[in-house]
C-alpha cells in the first residue's frame, strides 16, 4: 500500500514538471482562432504541440502581449511565421 503512494506521488510530480515545461497546461490553446492581423503587430511566435496541449496550434504573440492561437494549415499562419522569421 505505501509502494502505491509513492507510485502516485511520483506521477504527479512527472505531470506537474512536464506541464511547466511549456508554461503550464493552463497556458495551452483550447480552440483554433480566426483572428488575422496586420502582420506589424505580430512580435514572435511558437507552435504548440500535442501532448501535453489538447491540439497542435501556432501560438503569436502580439507587442501588447496578446495570445492568438492559429491553424498551422492556414495560409495567414504561414505567411505571419515567415514574416516574422525574416525580421
Amino acid at each position: 500500500m505505501r509502494s502505491l503512494g509513492f507510485v502516485l506521488l511520483l506521477l504527479a510530480a512527472i505531470m506537474v514538471t512536464t506541464g511547466s515545461a511549456q508554461g503550464g497546461i493552463g497556458m495551452c490553446c483550447r480552440k483554433i482562432s480566426g483572428t488575422e492581423i496586420s502582420q506589424e503587430l505580430l512580435k514572435r511566435y511558437y507552435i504548440q504541440q500535442k501532448p501535453p496541449c489538447p491540439l497542435r496550434a501556432v501560438v503569436f504573440i502580439t507587442w501588447r502581449g496578446r495570445r492568438i492561437c492559429s491553424d498551422p494549415n492556414s495560409l495567414w499562419t504561414k505567411t505571419s511565421m515567415a514574416f516574422i522569421d525574416e525580421r
